[in-house]
This record gives C-alpha cells, structure tokens and sequence, in this order.
C-alpha cells in the first residue's frame, strides 16, 4: 500500500512533550473511552432483571475480544458465570445494593499516578478498576501480537482507534505494509488473512492479554471469544438489534458463547478486521459532521492524529524481511560451491541491493566477489562448512541495510530516514520499487549524487570503485548457480537474466540443448 498516507507521525505537534507525558495523556483520554463503553454496556445489559450481571460485568467483563468495545464488555460478562438466569429476591437485594457503586468501581481516578504506569505494577494491578485492567490487555495484546511494538506507540494507535482493539489491528496492518481489507469488501476475495484470529499466535497473544487484565479465568474469555466471532452473525442478532437485552437474549447468548467454536472459512477470518476497518470509516465520517456543526462556534478539542512512528522498531522489521532474503539466496546457490567458496565470499560482499531483484543481488554480488576480489587462498579453509553463522549473517544484512538506505536518498534529498525505511519495508526491501513508490507520492528525484558509490560507502563495501561495473564471464554465474532447482535463466545477447519468481515457460522458450557446449561458447562474454 502506497500513494496518501493515512496519517502523519509526531507528537501532536506539541513541542516540549516527552514521551513519558504524551503517554500519561493517551492514558488519560483512552480511559475516557473506555468508560463510555462501560456506560454503554451497561446500559444494554438487563442489570436490574439479572443483578449478578453487575459484579461479573467489574471481574471479568474486560474490554477484549474481536468485537466492537461494547460486544466484548458484555460477551464476556455474560459468559463467565455458568448461570445468567436470575437470582433470588433476598440476593437480588443484596446486589441491587452493591450496584449502586458499580459505576465506581468502573471510572478510574487519573490522579492516582499509579493508573498512568506502564505496564501496571503486578502489587496494584488486582485493586485498578475494570476500565484499566481492559486498557492493559489491549496494550498487551497489541504487543504480544506484533513484534518489536513499543508500549508508547500500541496507546497511540489504539487512541487513532478510539480504544476498539480490533481497529487498532488494523490500522497497524496497514502501516506494516500488511494488505488489509478495504471498507467496501472487495479484498476479501483474494489474499491470506492478515490478521487470523484462528491462529495459535493471536490465539496465544489474547491468552496472554487476558491474564494481564487479571481476568478470573483468561480460557473462558478466549474461548467465548473465538465462540462470538466464529457465530458472528447469530451473536450479531442479540448484540446489535436490541437496544436492551432481555434475560432470555443473556440467556440464549450465554449458550451460543459457551460452545464450541465452529470452523471459520477465509470469509469468516477476515469479517472482524474488515468491520473494523467499517467502524473506523464510520467513526471518520461522524467525526467530519460534528466537525461541520461545530464551525463557527467554540473550537473543540482536535483529535489525535498522528503516531510516534518509531523508526527502530521499522528498521528491525526491515531487517527481518533482509534476513529472509538471504535465506532464499542461499538455498539457490550451489550446495558444494557454498560449502567451500561462496560462503565466504556472502558474507563478505553478498549485498541486496543493485540492478536486480533483492535475492538476485544478493547472488551476483556474492559470485562477483568471488570472481574478481578475493584471492585463491584467501578463504581457502582446507575444509568445508556446513553451515553459516547467523551472527555472521547478520552483519552483512546490517549493511545491505545502510547500503539500501543510503541509495534511496541520494536520488531523494528530501526523505527522511523514516520514510526511506517505510518505502523499503512495503516493497519487501526492493530498492527500485521503493523508489517508485517516492516518485508516487511526489518526492522529486535527483541525479546529482551516484546511488551505488553512496550505498557502497555506507555498507563497507570492499571495493566501492568497482560496484556498478560488473564484468566477469558468465561462466562463474552459471557453475555457481543451481540453476535446475528454483532459479530458471534465460539468454539474451550478452546477458544473462534469472529471476527466482520466472515462470518455468520462459525457460521453455531459450532451451539450451547442448549444456556443456553453450558454457564453452559463453566463457568469455561479458556479464
């Protein structure tokens, strides 16, 4: 996804804000939220028909699920106690009496300071109100959920949410580059789920999450969960089409969530992101109306627009994706050549970036350093090497990084290193697709600066001079290729172009009869 950016990154324009205060205030204003879920919640619950359903709503009715805030307020109060039926008049007394402060037992004072820790202190966690306790199981889920989150930026999406789980899902799928389903539904046809809730890592990660709101019992919540979305439109009825539930709806909820769930088709992983990117562009278009009725008179509050974008936590998962790379370059290079030359000579010069796609790169220059660099005894063992160190790899892909990086912006003065990482990170660490994607979104592009000397500079390349002009016989590319597995080829005058993702009918279409005989014919071309 590229071309408007869904938002800008920063603190609200607020200069002189520490991280540690815009976070006390994401608190502050997510706990505002959340309590009118709570009011929401409780006013559709039939509390006085069914008073139990007051003190299980503040010990387990969690704001934590994959429904609306509200839904999951009131699945999961319902679902924690084996009996929604009502109770007995002399225990109806007694609860009637202890509702009258359910309501405190809800609102969260802000100058307590301990309700703006975070994470809260395991000591005080249990005495927090039910509000709190729900705001640290979305945080956790959000992070358990994706990799190298920082706590700071999981409240700031989930306050461009507006304190819904799901939508915070879903506008962090979409700013990892993640495809997911657009409002009007059609890419729910096509594609793997981004966001499976299915999956033993959601699955995992919503365990987690519950166990943090210090839920009584966090494999109840899961499987009423994964109960609710797997009969959505059953659960859907109850929830959406009575302003008031009845005891009978609690109790015909109740049956519905304490089943099984049923198995969930590809439609049915991807309904609740999808709804919850339908709830976002509702929430967007409310907010435009108020925004019209409210012109001309006082000035409101703006609302958060922006994230912290922390750009270690993108670069680490470019560097993820880097890692990828070279695992697929590797598997296509030829066994016995990695074994005793080219293992070396990857780790040496064997970067991703250049005239080709990342995992091409990697193989030519990886072969060229072979070819023409190293010296015959250079990294002539005696013996050969099953394996290579992942520490190892980690330093080249490290500076494949900052060769990437410092490529992108010397074509473009004008980006920033957040923003070169963002475009890399979309494009799968394909320098020429992230430099189209700059172009789109209307960065003028330079020729005052050599992309490949910046980009060998800032990697350490061993020979900076000489990167860009490749000429080596094809016979080095050939023999160090396994060129019969996954890598097809094909010949074009005095070239040679493979692509791991070429169909197998290219090769069909430049067939190469005599083998031996055509590397004798190419040993001298210039690659």
């Amino acid at each position: 996804m590229y071309g408007k950016r869904i938002r800008t990154f920063g603190n609200d324009d607020v200069p002189g804000v520490t991280e540690a205060e815009a976070m006390e205030r994401d608190i502050c204003v997510l706990l505002d939220q959340i309590h009118g879920f709570y009011k929401a919640a409780l006013n559709r619950l039939p509390v006085k028909r069914v008073p139990s359903l007051a003190p299980r709503l503040v010990e387990a009715g969690v704001c934590l699920g994959y429904l609306d805030p509200v839904s999951n307020i009131a699945i999961n109060t319902i679902s924690y106690s084996p009996s929604p039926w009502p109770s007995s008049p002399d225990e109806d007394d007694v609860l009637s009496r202890l509702r009258k402060s359910i309501l405190s037992k809800i609102i969260t004072n802000i100058d307590d300071h301990r309700v703006l820790e975070l994470p809260l202190c395991p000591c005080t966690a249990e005495s927090m109100t039910v509000a709190r306790r729900s705001l640290e199981g979305m945080v956790s889920f959000l992070i358990f959920n994706y990799r190298y989150l920082p706590e700071a930026e999981a409240l700031r999406y989930l306050r461009l949410a507006g304190a819904d789980l799901l939508v915070a899902v879903w506008l962090i799928d979409q700013d990892r580059s993640k495809s997911a389903p657009s409002v009007s539904g059609a890419g729910l046809l096509h594609g793997k789920p981004t966001f499976d809730v299915t999956s033993p890592a959601t699955t995992i990660a919503l365990r987690c999450a519950a166990s943090s709101t210090r839920h009584p019992e966090p494999v109840i919540l899961v499987s009423s969960s994964m109960s609710a979305v797997s009969r959505l439109v059953e659960v859907s009825k109850f929830l959406q089409d009575y302003d008031c539930l009845s005891a009978e709806n609690v109790s015909c909820l109740h049956q519905l969530v304490t089943q099984a769930p049923q198995n969930m088709g590809t439609m049915g992983i991807w309904r609740p992101l999808h709804l919850a990117g339908v709830r976002l562009a509702n929430r967007k278009r409310k907010r435009k109306l108020k925004d019209k009725k409210m012109k001309g008179k006082k000035k409101r509050r703006k609302e958060v627009e922006r994230t912290f974008g922390y750009t270690e936590a993108l670069k680490l998962l470019l560097l993820d994706k880097i890692h990828g790379l070279y695992l697929q370059a590797i598997s296509r290079l030829s066994g016995d050549d990695l074994c005793k030359r080219l293992r070396c000579s990857i780790l040496k010069s064997g970067y991703c970036y250049g005239p080709m796609d990342p995992v091409s790169n990697i193989i030519l220059t990886t072969v060229w350093y072979d070819s023409k660099l190293c010296t015959p005894h250079e990294f002539d063992l005696g013996f050969e090497v099953d394996m290579i160190c992942t520490n190892a790899l980690m330093r080249i892909e490290c500076c494949s990084l900052y060769g990437l990086l410092a490529f992108i912006r010397a074509y473009f003065s004008s980006l920033t290193e957040h923003d070169a990482i963002r475009y890399l990170l979309i494009s799968n660490a394909d320098i020429w697709s992230a430099i189209k994607m700059a172009e789109v979104d209307g960065h003028a592009m330079c020729y005052d600066h050599d992309g490949y000397k910046e980009a060998a500079l800032a990697s350490w390349h061993p020979d900076p001079d000489a990167l860009g002009n490749h000429g080596f016989c094809n016979e080095a590319v050939i023999g160090s290729c396994d060129f019969y597995a996954d890598v097809k080829c094909t010949l074009k005058e005095d070239w040679i172009f493979y692509d791991p993702n070429m169909d197998s009918k290219i090769s069909l279409e430049n067939p190469i009869i005599d083998w031996a005989g055509a590397k004798k014919r190419l040993k001298n071309r210039i690659f």
